[in-house]
């Protein structure tokens, strides 16, 4: 059986908080700048695109994701859909057809130990705009075939983008591909639109108006690069609030969660909290607001002083305070309404969802969203991300000026932690939630500590030195 990133064991109260509703789905119109045409990939090279950081506890260990999605933002995301952390592997595996016998990669802004093995694992060493890599494959006969993903978020027609350092929104939801202009990826989640309860919609929206008691819904985010910033969140609806109380407002709260393998609690230590006029949300193209459907809204909202997410690889936004009564208000968020499917075992794995619900009397955001309809799907709750590094060494460098061991570096191999350091030095392990685990003496050169103790999960491994770096167990 696979390993999988942190399985949660989850407590009585959060499985028997696991409840379905019986919901329907009101679609909205996507904005999209082309229609997006199915892939041909009748080529015999072929690869698969990096795994990405959601759903972590529906994936294995052995293709590392650490990209994040990125919304259709252009003005934010200059049309990449993929964002890449900087100096750490991003992998790509080969799954060409015909058996070939020979590889050769094209990594634009991006380097690696060997291009010539079948699958790779590329290092993006300076902030830019790339595109994808390209594959070429060698079959016995001698014959070749290329592969460059073909579609991007701009154009039907043109290669995939990827963006290292910068400033991103990211997302947990694929946008690159629409139900409405055919040829969809099965794998892809572009859907939006709003879930609402039966009965002919007398119990309004999820997301808030509805008389089930809802108190608020959150979204969980991962990141893999370390030197990042939360600068603020766009929040986007349905459509934009048209009955509402006079004054009425709603909490929007960052928090770290706390994750182990004995459970899950998304509401840990809030990092920041705000209040939202209802009056303050904007329609699509109302004062230069840019929202994700042409019938939507967004909330924008820029912190005053940036959040520093070193150290903090997990955080959950949540938005709270909108009325019960749908008679009175028609607040109502955008929704990814098209998932994937799910293991039993997944679905009571609360890392294997995205977004969360929390009711009144409930203590925490317990609650998967896909268990109300919605496919494994998430809220268009959008952070605006900034990188702290604009370039990286090339850690391939052999020439005489380069420091061929890095100052200090951590991974982990079967099961332990393996450092590299360039003098010696006192290391503690730390969990997400700030607690040392565990300490050990490193020598300059390789040392291994005995990890078997911890559990699967993502810790940072900091120097007495000043220096850190995150590892994924």
């Amino acid at each position: 059986m696979k390993k999988f990133y942190l399985i949660s064991l989850l407590s009585l109260f959060a499985m028997s908080s696991v409840s379905a509703q019986e919901t329907n789905v009101l679609p909205s119109k996507v904005k999209h700048n082309s229609p997006a045409m199915a892939q041909d990939i009748e080529a015999s090279a072929l690869y698969a695109m990096p795994e990405v950081l959601r759903n972590l506890g529906a994936k294995s260990t052995e293709n590392k994701p650490v990209c994040n999605l990125l919304a259709r933002h252009k003005a934010i995301n200059d049309g990449a859909f993929l964002w890449a952390p900087l100096g750490v592997p991003v992998k790509y595996n080969d799954m060409s057809t015909g058996n070939p016998t020979a590889w050769q990669w094209l990594t634009p802004g991006a380097v690696a130990a060997d291009l010539t093995t079948q699958n790779i694992e590329a290092y993006y060493l300076e902030e830019g705009l790339y595109d994808m890599p390209t594959l070429n494959v060698t079959y016995a006969d001698g014959s070749n075939s290329a592969y460059t993903p073909a579609m991007s978020m701009t154009s039907s027609e043109g290669n995939e983008k990827i963006k290292t350092g910068g400033t991103v929104e990211i997302t947990t939801i694929d946008m690159r591909r629409h139900d409405s202009f055919g040829g969809l990826d099965q794998t892809a989640t572009y859907m939006f639109g709003a879930n609402t309860y039966n009965e002919g919609d007398s119990k309004g929206y999820v997301g808030g108006t509805n008389n089930t008691g809802v108190v608020g819904w959150g979204n969980l985010f991962m990141i893999a690069q370390d030197d990042a910033y939360l600068d603020g969140v766009n929040i986007y609806l349905h459509h934009k609030p048209t009955k509402y109380a006079e004054g009425a407002q709603i909490r929007m709260q960052v928090w770290m969660p706390s994750i182990t393998e004995e459970g899950v609690l998304f509401t840990y230590i809030p990092l920041e909290g705000v209040m939202i006029p209802f009056e303050d949300f904007k329609s699509d193209g109302e004062d230069g607001a840019w929202a994700l459907t042409y019938d939507g809204a967004v909330a924008s909202i820029k912190f005053e002083v940036p959040i520093d997410l070193y150290g903090k690889p997990y955080f959950f936004v949540s938005i709270e305070g909108f009325s019960q009564d749908p008679e009175t208000e028609d607040f109502c968020l955008l929704s990814d309404i098209k998932g994937a499917e799910l293991t039993t075992e997944q679905q009571y794995n609360l890392l294997a969802h995205n977004s969360f619900g929390r009711f009144d009397g409930e203590i925490d955001y317990f609650r998967p969203i896909s268990n109300y309809g919605g496919g494994n799907g998430s809220f268009a709750i959008c952070p605006v991300i900034s990188s702290g590094l604009t370039s990286v060494e090339n850690p391939f460098d052999n020439s005489v000026e380069a420091v061929r061991l890095p100052s200090f570096n951590a991974g982990v191999y079967n099961g332990n932690i393996v450092m590299m350091s360039a003098e010696a030095c006192t290391v503690g392990v730390y969990d997400i939630s700030g607690k040392l685990v565990m300490s050990a003496q490193a020598n300059k050169g390789e040392t291994v500590i005995n990890a078997q103790s911890l559990g699967n999960g993502i810790y940072v491994v900091r120097a007495s030195n000043g220096n850190a770096v995150k590892v994924i167990k």
